[in-house]
C-alpha cells in the first residue's frame, strides 16, 4: 500500500505530522477521523518532480489562476449566509455547484465538494484547489476548529470587500496619472530617438559650439537608442516572470502599509476567536497562518504559557509597535479585551487605508512635475542652439 503523510490536529488542539499507509487518501482520512482527528492535508510520500511528471504524463496538471477578490467575496458571503440558515457545507458546495455560470468557476466548486466528499475539511479543500488566498484558507481553518465558521467567512468577506473598494479607489485615483505618465514617456522617447537626432544634426554641421545641456541631451539620445531594444525585451521578460513565478516585488514606501493591514487580520482574527470562548492561546494558534511573518504568534503564544500577560508577550516578542502593545494593555486592564482587539483592527485597516489613499494622491502631481521636467528639459536642449543660430545669421 502507498505511504501517505498527513497533517492533523488532535483532541487538545496540538498539530502533528505522521506518516501511516493505506489504500487510498479518502481510506486514510476516514481512519484519522474515526480516531477523532481533524485532517488539513494528506499526500503521497513521493517527489514534487515524480508527483508533476506523473501528472503532467496523464494530462491531469494544468497551472491554475488564483480566483479574483470578487469571486472570493461572494463564496465568503455565500457560505456565511447559508451556514446560518442551517444548511451543511456539502450541500453548499453542491448548491454553488449548481448555481454558478463561470466556466472556470464550477470545476472549482466540484473539486471543493468532492474534497469533503471525501473527507477533508474546508480549509484543506480550499488549499487544495490551489486558487483561493492562504490567509482565507487559514481563516476558515480556525473557524472550522472553533465552531464559528459562519462569523468567520462573516468577517473574512468584509475584509475583502473593503480590499475590493480600496483597490478599485486606488485605480480611479492612479488612472490619470498612469495615463499622464505613459503619454510623457512615449513623447519623450519619440523626441529623444527620433527629433533630437535630427535637429542636432543641423547644428553639428553648422560647426556652432554647443551648449553643455544640448551636449548631455545627445549622450542620453543615443544611449536611448543603443539600449531601447535591450530595455524593451528585459521589461518583457522580468513581467514574464514574475507573472509566471507569482513573484512579488517589495515596495519600501508600501512596507508600513502591508504591516498594517497585517496587524488589522491578526486581531480581528484573534478578537472574533476570543468572543467564541476560545482561549487566548488557542486563539493565537489558530491566528498564525494569517501573519505573513513566521514564528511570531508561535513566540507571544509561548511567552503566555510562560505567565506573561498578552501586551507583555507582544513587547517581549519586538515586533509590535508600541501603539498596539498600549492598546492591547488598556483592553486587558478594562476586561475587554475581545473588543479591544475588533476595535484595533478595524483601526489598522483604517489606518493602512488612508495611508494608501495619501500615496494615490500624492503620486498624481508628482507624476505631473516629474513629466513636465523631462518634456522641458528636451525643449530647452533643443532650442538653445537654434537660438544661438540666428543670433549668428542676424549677426
Amino acid at each position: 500500500m502507498p505511504l501517505y503523510k498527513a497533517e492533523i490536529y488532535e483532541k487538545d488542539g496540538r498539530k502533528r505530522e505522521i506518516s501511516e499507509e493505506a489504500s487510498s487518501e479518502s481510506e486514510l482520512i476516514r481512519k484519522l477521523t474515526s480516531r477523532g482527528h481533524i485532517v488539513t492535508l494528506v499526500k503521497e510520500e513521493c517527489s514534487k518532480r515524480s508527483l508533476f511528471q506523473t501528472l503532467r504524463a496523464e494530462g491531469q496538471y494544468k497551472r491554475k489562476k488564483p480566483l479574483s477578490l470578487e469571486n472570493q467575496y461572494l463564496f465568503c458571503i455565500t457560505m456565511s449566509s447559508y451556514l446560518n440558515n442551517g444548511i451543511s457545507v456539502m450541500e453548499i458546495l453542491r448548491l454553488l455547484q449548481k448555481q454558478t455560470r463561470g466556466k472556470h468557476i464550477k470545476p472549482i466548486y466540484t473539486e471543493l465538494r468532492e474534497s469533503v466528499e471525501g473527507g477533508r475539511s474546508l480549509a484543506a479543500s480550499m488549499r487544495l484547489t490551489g486558487v483561493f488566498r492562504d490567509s482565507l484558507a487559514g481563516m476558515v481553518e480556525s473557524g472550522e476548529r472553533s465552531a464559528s465558521l459562519p462569523a468567520i467567512l462573516e468577517r473574512a468577506a468584509e475584509l475583502i470587500q473593503n480590499e475590493i473598494t480600496l483597490r478599485r479607489k486606488l485605480r480611479s485615483s492612479l488612472t490619470y496619472p498612469l495615463l499622464m505618465f505613459a503619454v510623457g514617456l512615449c513623447v519623450t522617447v519619440f523626441l529623444l530617438t527620433f527629433v533630437v537626432p535630427r535637429l542636432t544634426a543641423l547644428v553639428v554641421d553648422s560647426g556652432a559650439e554647443l551648449p553643455f545641456v544640448t551636449r548631455l541631451l545627445i549622450c542620453i539620445s543615443d544611449a536611448v537608442r543603443v539600449s531601447l531594444p535591450f530595455a524593451a525585451i528585459g521589461i518583457f521578460l522580468a513581467v514574464y516572470l514574475t507573472r509566471r513565478k507569482n513573484i512579488r516585488i517589495s515596495i519600501p514606501i508600501f512596507r508600513e502599509i502591508k504591516e498594517n493591514i497585517a496587524f488589522s487580520m491578526i486581531f480581528t482574527q484573534t478578537g472574533i476567536l476570543l468572543k467564541s470562548g476560545m482561549s487566548l492561546t488557542e486563539a493565537l494558534k489558530l491566528t498564525e497562518p494569517l501573519d505573513p511573518v513566521k514564528g511570531r504568534l508561535e513566540v507571544v503564544s509561548d511567552n503566555i504559557k510562560k505567565g506573561y500577560r498578552f501586551s507583555q508577550s507582544l513587547e517581549k516578542q519586538g515586533s509590535f509597535p508600541e501603539e498596539i502593545v498600549s492598546v492591547v494593555r488598556v483592553g486587558e486592564s478594562g476586561r475587554d479585551l475581545p473588543d479591544g482587539l475588533l476595535r484595533l483592527g478595524n483601526s489598522c485597516w483604517d489606518i493602512a487605508q488612508t495611508s494608501m489613499q495619501r500615496y494615490a494622491t500624492l503620486a498624481e502631481p508628482l507624476i505631473i512635475l516629474g513629466m513636465g521636467f523631462i518634456v522641458g528639459f528636451v525643449v530647452i536642449a533643443v532650442l538653445l542652439p537654434v537660438f544661438d543660430l540666428s543670433t549668428l545669421a542676424v549677426g
